[in-house]
């Protein structure tokens, strides 16, 4: 309470203040809150209250830098292992794309999944896709028959191919494929089946007209050499008339 407050207060109202203020410190000797106190934004805190709250905050920091520095010893102790593993010699060990992208060497797969493949070959769940680098591309079936085999366009680039007889081992092995991939595969079939369908369909009409049109040809025979041999067999004196 500042002097001018007090200037205007009554003496009954002085003398109440005066009692509540008693009172207040006497509460505080009882509990031992007799600190003074500062405020600090929009708290206040007295110098006990700080120094708990700046020790907290100093155990947490510490905290903090304890887990930054593991971080970078793990990080460091993986650089020294992707280090050591690109010495050795290519075919006799796995790749490290991580590692190839950020010292910006990395130049993709030359297949796709190629990180499943083993002496050229992926074999999941009993299926076995050949890896042609070439055509950047995995296949599966026989290859001979270029005709029968289906090329699916995949999301990270690259394809699968795949023979159309071997449809069923592909639906055995479409878990190996990312979802992207799952996705596009079963659209390709899809698709393919309509387009194959709709071929069948065209061939069977073919077909059909060649039949229809080499009966015609025949019925038109039988008709003509009707006529010829009722020709011959008609009688002389009607052939005078």
């Amino acid at each position: 309470m500042n002097v001018n407050t007090a200037a205007k207060m009554t003496h009954p109202e002085l003398m109440e203040c005066i009692s509540s203020r008693k009172n207040e410190i006497a509460e505080k000797i009882k509990t031992g809150d007799t600190e003074p106190a500062f405020a600090t934004g929009a708290g206040s805190y007295t110098c006990r209250e700080w120094d708990n709250l700046i020790r907290k905050f100093d155990k947490t920091l510490d905290a903090i830098k304890e887990e930054q520095k593991e971080r970078k010893e793990t990080l460091e102790d993986t650089q020294k292992e992707a280090f050591s593993v690109s010495l050795l010699e290519p075919e006799t060990v796995k790749r490290n794309y991580f590692m190839e992208k950020i010292n910006g060497t990395y130049k993709g797969p030359s297949v796709p999944y190629e990180y499943l493949a083993k002496d050229g070959v992926i074999e999941y769940k009993g299926v076995i896709f050949t890896c042609n680098s070439d055509w950047n591309a995995i296949c599966l079936g026989d290859m001979g028959n270029r005709k029968n085999v289906l090329t699916i366009p995949l999301s990270e680039g690259g394809c699968l191919m795949v023979n159309r007889d071997n449809f069923g081992d592909l639906s055995q092995a479409i878990t190996m494929f990312s979802p992207e991939d799952q996705n596009l595969i079963m659209r390709a079939i899809a698709d393919d089946r309509k387009a194959q369908s709709a071929q069948n369909e065209i061939e069977e009409e073919k077909n059909s007209i060649g039949d229809d049109a080499e009966k015609n040809v025949l019925d038109d025979d039988r008709i003509l050499n009707r006529l010829t041999t009722d020709r011959n067999e008609e009688p002389k004196d009607q052939k005078g008339v």
